[in-house]
């Protein structure tokens, strides 16, 4: 064998263990692979079953959940349980007028009935929260599908609930009822109401009634005085009165018209404090010091004198001007009494309303004085017209 033909031999040899060697190489890896993707699908399968598993674990302990909370399987038995139960609610809070009326069930899925109930009636605000808290702390399968709250004028509210629950077909007719409440609600009546009536739902916030009154309130020594206190509230609620502080031998406070009464024997001063609290939602108070000054009694009033009912001046009538011995005089004759007054110089008079004085007396006029106002009264003039006439100079 020439040299040429060893290396090429040789040549020959090496591709051919070269071939082996790949394709045992490429074997290997096709079986590694294989075999991994073989593992991946175990382990995912695995982990699908695994999760099939927990799902079915979680929805047997729904299921049995779903059980204990369902309404008897019995459709009759479960809708006359639940209805008397809602009756049992609404009575216990006090909801006035009440109805509760079935709707009608249904059949979903093969699974459950659906029963659907109408509840209707009239309470105020904490009472309607105070059926919420009864209806959610029953851990039954139930919701309220729809709630309408309507103001009424009597400051109330028209209550109207559409209310859904569910009895499993595959629940027992001896189903026992539920005790403990929901954890889905705070078992205190308190805690479930604060977050609710700490707002009003309506209306802009409440607010506190004000003063308006004087600081100062005035009485009567030994004397029982009533003083009304003066407090507006924004709203138009209904206050309350509550004296917080004060000697209560001397004064005392209706709770409801807001009036003092106070009687003291002896004149001083003293402070009281007055709390007013309305019924708004939620109820706001304002506290409010006053002084009391018990004085003596004011003078009484001065008593005018009546006035005559026909006044005797307008029939009055200067019907002559007389020269006397010494003077001249001024006749007035007063028609309605038919008496003549002859009157000089400086002689005062009075008649019907008008009292003056006689200035000056001459042949054709007399000078006359009422109120300081000074009028010539002509022969035959009227007297009431004179005066009138010189008011009006």
């Amino acid at each position: 064998m020439t040299q040429r033909e060893r290396f090429l031999a040789i040549l020959v040899g090496g591709l051919l263990i070269a071939g082996g060697v790949w394709w045992g190489f490429d074997k290997y890896r096709t079986a590694v692979k294989k075999r991994t993707n073989e593992i991946t699908r175990l382990q995912e399968e695995q982990q699908r079953l695994t999760e099939q598993q927990l799902q079915g674990e979680y929805a047997n302990r729904q299921m049995g959940e779903y059980m204990v909370r369902s309404l008897p399987g019995n459709l009759e038995i479960a809708q006359g349980m639940y209805q008397q139960w809602l009756i049992s609610i609404v009575q216990q809070n006090e909801i006035a007028g009440y109805s509760v009326d079935p709707i009608g069930p249904r059949p979903v899925g093969g699974l459950y009935h659906q029963m659907s109930f109408r509840v209707l009636g009239t309470a105020d605000v904490p009472k309607t929260v105070a059926l919420l808290h009864s209806f959610y702390a029953k851990d039954y399968l139930h919701r309220i599908r729809d709630l309408s709250l309507r103001p009424t004028k009597t400051g109330s509210f028209t209550v109207e609930l559409t209310v859904d629950a569910i009895a499993l077909m595959t629940a027992p007719n001896e189903l026992p009822e539920r005790k403990d409440d929901s954890w889905r609600v705070d078992g205190s009546l308190a805690a479930y109401q604060d977050p609710i009536m700490n707002r009003n739902l309506f209306q802009p916030p409440n607010q506190a009634p004000r003063y308006e009154g004087s600081p100062t309130i005035e009485a009567i020594v030994g004397r029982e005085t009533p003083a009304p206190l003066t407090f507006k509230d924004a709203e138009g609620n209904t206050l309350r009165y509550e004296l917080i502080d004060g000697p209560t031998d001397l004064v005392s406070l209706s709770s409801e018209s807001g009036t003092l009464k106070i009687n003291s024997p002896d004149k001083k001063e003293f402070p009281i404090s007055v709390r007013v609290t309305d019924n708004g939602h939620p109820a706001q108070s304002t506290e409010q010091t006053l002084t009391v000054k018990v004085v003596d009694p004011p003078p009484p009033p001065a008593v005018e004198p009546e006035k005559p009912k026909f006044d005797d001046a307008t029939q009055t009538v200067l019907t002559g001007l007389v020269k006397g011995r010494d003077d001249w005089e001024a006749w007035m004759h007063v028609r309605t009494r038919d008496k003549t007054l002859k009157l000089r110089v400086g002689d005062k008079f009075e008649i019907g309303t008008l009292k003056g004085e006689v200035i000056e007396v001459t042949r054709r006029y007399a000078v006359l004085e009422i109120d300081g106002r000074r009028f010539n009264l002509q022969q035959s003039g009227n007297l009431s017209e004179a005066a009138k006439a010189s008011e009006e100079d």
